[in-house]
C-alpha cells in the first residue's frame, strides 16, 4: 500500500506541470459551458463532473464513465460532449493541488509507453502543422502554431483531422493515467468502474430499444416497421458508428459475463443486465464484436483455469458461451442484402489492408501525419474501393497507427496495448482471493482491443473513453515487480531522437516552401441561387495570395441557417489577425482588408476562421455522409498597390 496521502507529495516537476495543464483544461471547459451552442444538459454534466471530482476523484471518474458514452445524446455534433466531461474531470483532478495525484508510484511499465505514444501523436501534429505553414512569417510562427489549437474545440470541434485526432488521443491517454492513479491505492475503485460500465451500457441499450419502440408507435405499430430491423437495418441510438457501439458492448458485456459466472450472490442481476444488452448488440450488428465476444469467453476460461468452478458456474459459463456463439453464427451471413456476406466483408478488409500498406510505404518512418488516414485514403485505394467509399478509415486501428505515425508511432501503440493487457492479466491472476471484477475487466479490455483489429473504436470518443478508463483502472490494480529504469530510459532517448528528427523534417519543409500549397478547408465550387459562383468553407479555410502591400478583397455570405449567435469571421494574413467582423445573414458582403507592407516571402497565407458550423448531407462514394459548412466564399482577391 502507498503512504498516507496527507504526508506524501508529488515531485516538484509534476507539481509545476499540474497548474498550467489544469488551468488550460479548465479554460477550455469554461468556454464550452459559456458557448450558446452547447445544450444546458451537457453544461450541467460538465459542472457536475467538476464538483464530484473536487469532492472525490473516483466519483468524477465514474461521472465520465457514465456520461461519455452518451455524449452525442447530451450534445449533438459539432459539440464534443464526451471530451467535455473528460476535460472537466481532468481539470478538477489536476487542480486539487493540496493532494498528490496518487499515493503510489506510477508504474513505468504503463506510463512510459503512454507518454511516448502521446508524444509521438503530438510531434506528428506539430510536424504536420509546421510543414504546412508556408506563407507564415517566421516571427509569427510560434503564435500561429499555438493558435492552430482551436479555442472552442469542445463546443464547435474543428474540421481539421490532425487537430481533433491529436487532442482526442491526448484526452484518452490522460484519462487512462488518471484512472490508473485513482485505482492504484484502493482496489475497490475497480469494482465501481466495472459496475458503472455495465450499468451505463445497459441503460444505453434500454434507450436504444425504447427509441425503436417510439418509432414503431409513430408508425401505428405496423409489422413492416420491425421487419426493417429483421431484414437489414442496423441501429444504435447513442452512436452513429455501429461497429464502435459493438466494441463498447464487448467491453461491458464481457465484464458482466465474468460477474454473472463468478459472483453467485448477484448472478441474477448480472444475467439480467446481459439480457438487456443483448437485443441492442444484435441491432448494432457488428460481426467483429461477436468474434471478440467469443474470444473474450475463451479468455475468461483461461484466466479462471486455476479456480475450480462449481457446477452452477460451469452451467452459467456454458450458457453465456453458447449464447455468444449462436448469435455470432446467426449474424455471420444475416442481413446480407444490407451488409453483404461475411465473405464480402473479408474481401473489403483485405482491400483496406492493401490500401494501408501502400500508404505506409509512402512514408514508413514518420507516417503521413496524425489524423490524415481518412483524408488521404483516396490516393491509395483501388478503383473499386474508391467508388464504394470515397474516403474511409483503415478498419484496423493498429494498421492505421503505422500509416499515420510511421514505424515508430505504430510500434509505440503496440507497446502500449501490450503493456495494458499484461498489467490487466497480472491483476486478474494476482495471488490471493479470486477477483471476478479483475477477470471481467481483463477480458473486456482484451476483447475491445481485438475489435480494433477490424475497426477503429478509439477514433470515437464515446466508445474510446470508457476503454481508457477501464484499461487504466485494471492497470492500476495490477501488482508486479518493476523492471530496472535503464531500459525505459534508453527507449525514451531513442524514440525522442527519432521524433525530434520528425519535427525537424516539418521545419525543413516549411523553410523550403517555394510553390503555393493547395487551398484547404474549402469544398468544391458551386453556384448560388442568384448565379454567384462560390465555395463553402469549413470553420477554418486556408488560401494563398501574392506578397506585397495592397488590399485583400473578400466577398462572403453567411448562410440562412439557425444561428445561436452572430456569425463572426476572423481573417489572418501571414499568421497575424488583421480583421474581425460580423456578417449579416443571407446576403453577400464585400469588403477590403489592408495589407500594409510586404512580408518578404514568395506568397502570403490567408486563414479564415468562423465561429459557427453546420453539417450538410452529401454523397461519399455510394453512401451518405455529412460535411461541415460555415460560410459561403464568393471571391478572395489580392489587389496590389502600384
Amino acid at each position: 500500500m502507498g503512504s498516507d496521502p496527507m504526508t506524501r507529495s508529488d515531485s516538484w516537476g509534476l507539481t509545476l506541470a499540474r497548474l498550467p495543464l489544469g488551468t488550460a483544461l479548465a479554460w477550455g471547459v469554461a468556454m464550452a459551458v459559456a458557448a450558446p451552442e452547447l445544450p444546458r444538459l451537457a453544461a450541467a454534466a460538465a459542472l457536475a463532473t467538476v464538483a464530484l471530482t473536487a469532492w472525490r476523484p473516483w466519483a468524477g471518474l465514474l461521472a465520465v464513465l457514465a456520461c461519455a458514452p452518451a455524449g452525442a445524446l447530451l450534445a449533438p455534433p459539432p459539440a464534443r460532449a464526451a471530451e467535455l466531461v473528460a476535460w472537466a474531470f481532468l481539470a478538477a483532478w489536476l487542480l486539487r493541488l493540496d493532494r498528490p495525484l496518487t499515493i503510489d508510484r506510477f508504474p513505468r511499465a504503463v506510463v512510459v509507453p503512454v507518454l511516448l505514444y502521446g508524444t509521438a501523436a503530438v510531434t506528428s501534429w506539430l510536424a504536420y502543422v509546421t510543414a504546412g505553414a508556408g506563407g507564415v512569417t517566421p516571427s509569427t510562427l510560434p503564435w500561429f502554431l499555438l493558435r492552430s489549437l482551436p479555442q472552442e474545440y469542445l463546443a464547435l470541434s474543428t474540421p481539421e483531422p490532425h487537430a481533433w485526432t491529436m487532442l482526442q488521443t491526448a484526452t484518452g491517454l490522460a484519462t487512462l493515467l488518471a484512472a490508473l492513479a485513482i485505482a492504484q491505492p484502493d482496489r475497490r475503485t475497480l469494482g465501481l468502474v466495472a459496475k458503472a460500465l455495465v450499468v451505463t451500457a445497459a441503460v444505453l441499450a434500454v434507450a436504444t430499444l425504447a427509441d425503436v419502440g417510439r418509432q414503431w408507435a409513430a408508425n401505428d405499430f405496423g409489422a413492416w416497421f420491425l421487419l426493417r430491423y429483421v431484414n437489414g437495418e442496423r441501429f444504435s441510438l447513442h452512436l452513429r458508428d455501429l461497429n464502435a457501439a459493438g466494441s463498447l458492448y464487448v467491453l461491458a458485456g464481457l465484464t458482466a459475463a465474468a460477474l454473472a459466472i463468478f459472483d453467485p450472490a448477484r448472478r441474477l442481476r448480472w444475467i439480467a443486465l446481459l439480457a438487456i444488452m443483448a437485443p441492442a448488440v444484435v441491432l448494432a450488428g457488428s460481426r467483429t464484436s461477436f468474434v471478440a465476444g467469443i474470444a473474450g469467453i475463451a479468455i475468461l476460461a483461461a484466466t479462471a483455469r486455476r479456480r475450480m468452478l462449481t457446477p452452477r458456474q460451469r452451467m452459467a459459463a456454458a450458457a453465456v458461451a453458447a449464447l455468444v456463439i449462436v448469435a455470432a453464427v446467426v449474424l455471420a451471413d444475416w442481413r446480407t442484402d444490407v451488409r453483404g456476406t461475411a465473405g464480402r466483408a473479408a474481401s473489403l478488409r483485405s482491400e483496406f489492408s492493401r490500401t494501408t500498406a501502400r500508404m505506409f510505404a509512402s512514408s514508413p518512418v514518420f507516417g503521413v501525419g496524425v489524423g490524415q488516414y481518412f483524408t488521404r485514403s483516396n490516393e491509395f485505394m483501388s478503383e473499386d474501393l474508391r467508388a464504394l467509399y470515397g474516403n474511409e478509415n483503415a478498419h484496423n486501428y493498429f494498421a492505421q497507427q503505422f500509416a499515420e505515425l510511421g514505424l515508430v508511432g505504430g510500434l509505440l501503440f503496440v507497446w502500449l496495448a501490450g503493456a495494458l493487457v499484461t498489467r490487466a492479466w497480472n491483476a486478474a491472476r494476482a495471488d490471493g482471493e479470486f477477483d471476478p471484477v479483475a477477470v471481467g475487466l481483463f477480458a473486456g479490455v482484451a476483447g475491445y482491443l481485438l475489435t480494433c483489429v477490424t475497426g477503429h473504436p478509439l477514433l470515437v470518443p464515446e466508445a474510446a473513453l470508457p476503454f481508457w478508463i477501464a484499461a487504466g483502472a485494471i492497470a492500476g490494480a495490477g501488482r508486479h515487480e518493476e523492471r530496472r529504469a535503464a531500459p525505459y530510459g534508453i527507449a525514451a532517448v531513442l524514440v525522442s531522437a527519432v521524433l525530434v528528427v520528425g519535427v525537424g523534417r516539418g521545419v525543413a519543409a516549411y523553410a523550403r516552401t517555394g510553390e503555393r500549397p493547395r487551398d484547404a478547408g474549402f469544398h468544391e465550387m458551386e453556384t448560388a441561387e442568384d448565379g454567384t459562383p462560390f465555395r463553402w468553407v469549413t470553420q477554418h479555410g486556408i488560401t494563398y495570395v501574392d506578397d506585397g502591400a495592397g488590399f485583400l478583397r473578400l466577398r462572403l455570405r453567411a448562410p440562412d441557417l439557425p444561428q445561436t449567435r452572430p456569425l463572426l469571421v476572423d481573417t489572418w494574413i501571414s499568421g497575424r489577425l488583421v480583421d474581425r467582423r460580423t456578417l449579416p445573414v443571407d446576403q453577400w458582403t464585400a469588403y477590403d482588408v489592408a495589407v500594409r507592407e510586404a512580408a518578404g516571402e514568395a506568397f502570403r497565407r490567408v486563414d479564415l476562421r468562423v465561429n459557427q458550423e453546420w453539417t450538410e448531407e452529401v454523397r461519399l462514394g455510394r453512401r451518405a455522409a455529412r460535411r461541415p459548412i460555415s460560410l459561403m466564399v464568393g471571391e478572395i482577391t489580392f489587389i496590389p498597390l502600384k
